[in-house]
């Protein structure tokens, strides 16, 4: 059995050169109620919007393995989007990842040892990205561990660190190893540690998170329709 189409859906060979990469619920958000090109795999959902193949991943500890599936089709820029922890920035922030260190690992974030590594998103894509955009840059910490966040705080602040996700350093490294462009935009969903992830949130902050959601998702599908990636 061909093992892509089983884990995705879909034949490699129907990939585009720009790919979406998110969770499972926010695939809609580029592919909208177009009824083609959608497949159903094993570990990955894939939509079909008209200037980039959307994959919706159903773990987070996928992101980098999806990567590394595409390293052989005809993807060339693999663009993260995702939601993320807060450091200091309020509810609907929204962030181009510039750089982001590898706290993957849940045994060691338990244990607090070991320098974290950094990686970075491709630096022309992420230079083009940038001057349309006019998006803030911001520096991420990859965490393996949502409830260690807090205890790990000080640590993150200390390097400059304006926003947590569970994703952005493995797509960054496997990027590179898979020899495709990468960019990872985030919008903060929760703040740490005064509205952190297992807290509700009131009705103005839900507003304002659903607006730079979608704000978001339109401001990549424009620039991705505008073909700047192909610079």
């Amino acid at each position: 059995m061909d093992i892509f189409k089983k884990l995705f859906g879909i034949e490699k060979s129907l990939v585009k050169p720009d790919c979406v990469l998110s969770p499972l619920n926010e695939v809609d958000l580029f592919a909208g109620s177009r009824a083609g090109g959608r497949g159903r795999g094993d570990y990955y959902r894939v939509a079909d919007s008209r200037h980039a193949t959307i994959i919706g991943t159903r773990y987070s500890l996928l992101a980098g393995d999806c990567v590394l599936s595409l390293a052989d089709s005809p993807c060339r820029n693999i663009y993260l989007f995702n939601c993320c922890g807060g450091v200091g920035g309020g509810i609907g922030a929204a962030y181009s990842v510039r750089k982001a260190f590898d706290f993957e690992s849940f045994s060691g974030m338990l244990a607090g040892r070991g320098e974290a590594g950094c990686y970075f998103p491709d630096a022309k894509l992420a230079g083009v990205f940038s001057s349309y955009s006019g998006l803030p840059e911001g520096t991420c910490a990859t965490v393996g561990s949502l409830a260690l966040e807090e205890t790990h705080l000080p640590r993150f602040r200390a390097l400059g660190a304006d926003c947590l996700d569970m994703e952005c350093s493995a797509v960054f490294s496997a990027a590179k190893k898979a020899g495709k462009r990468a960019l990872a935009l985030l919008y903060v969903s929760n703040s740490v540690p005064d509205k952190p992830w297992h807290e509700h949130l009131d009705r103005r902050d839900i507003q304002r998170l659903g607006r730079a959601r979608k704000g978001l998702a339109s401001l990549l599908t424009r620039f991705i329709g505008r073909d700047f990636a192909a610079l």
